[in-house]
C-alpha cells in the first residue's frame, strides 16, 4: 500500500470519527432559541436548612424552597421555557469516625429540581429532577468546606388545564461510599425564574 493510499484511509477515518463526534455532541444537547422574555419571578429564603444523616450508606433530603408559583402567560395548550437559577452558599459537614480526622470524602450532594412535580426537561437533571452539585469533597482542616453552589436548569412546560405551574427545590445528600454519613447547610439563598414564550 503506498503512502497516498494510507494517507487517504487515514483522512478517512479522521472524518468519519468527527461527523460521528459532532452526531454525538449534537444529541447530547437541546437549543431553545428565538424566545421572549415574558416575566420573572424572584425567590429569597433567609432560613438556613440543615440535614444530617450519621449512619454510613445513608441518604437525607429536606425541601429550601416549597410551591413556588410562577406562571406561563400562553394560551391552554401552548408552551412556555422557565429558565430557573438558584444562587446559594452551601456547607458541607465532612463527618468522620474518631475525634480529630480529617473527615472523610464520598457524599454526593443535590439538589432537586420539579416542575408541577416533575423533573425539568430539557433540564440537565436525572428523571428524579436530581442536580448534582458536589461529590467526592475532602479536607485538610477539621472545619467544615463552605462554598457558592450555583445551579440552572431549563424547563419546558405545556398550560394543559391552567396557565399556573409550581416549583420545588429540595437538597439532599448520600452516602455512597458508605464512610460515616453525610451533611450539609444551605445557607441563605435566592431563585430567579425568567419565563420565556416562542
Amino acid at each position: 500500500m503506498t503512502n497516498a493510499h494510507k494517507f487517504t484511509r487515514l483522512t478517512g477515518c479522521a472524518l468519519a470519527a468527527i461527523v460521528l463526534f459532532a452526531a454525538i455532541t449534537m444529541r447530547a444537547q437541546t437549543i431553545i432559541s428565538n424566545e421572549t422574555l415574558v416575566t420573572s419571578t424572584f425567590v429569597v429564603n433567609k432560613t438556613p436548612v440543615k440535614i444530617s444523616c450519621l449512619v454510613a450508606g445513608c441518604s437525607v433530603k429536606a425541601p429550601v424552597l416549597s410551591s413556588i408559583p410562577v406562571t406561563c402567560p400562553a394560551a391552554i395548550g401552548a408552551t412556555c421555557t422557565f429558565h430557573i437559577a438558584l444562587n446559594t452558599t452551601v456547607t458541607i459537614a465532612l463527618p468522620c469516625g474518631g475525634e480529630d480526622c480529617l473527615g472523610t470524602s464520598g457524599p454526593s450532594n443535590t439538589y432537586q429540581f420539579l416542575v408541577d412535580g416533575s423533573a425539568p426537561l430539557p433540564g440537565p437533571t436525572d428523571a428524579q429532577g436530581h442536580y448534582i452539585f458536589s461529590a467526592n469533597i475532602e479536607t485538610d482542616t477539621l472545619f467544615p468546606s463552605v462554598a457558592q453552589y450555583p445551579a440552572a436548569v431549563i424547563a419546558t412546560v405545556t398550560n394543559s388545564n391552567s396557565q399556573d405551574h409550581v416549583i420545588d427545590l429540595s437538597v439532599g445528600c448520600v452516602d455512597k461510599e458508605k464512610n460515616f454519613g453525610c451533611g450539609l447547610t444551605v445557607n441563605r439563598s435566592s431563585m430567579r425564574v425568567d419565563v420565556f414564550e416562542p
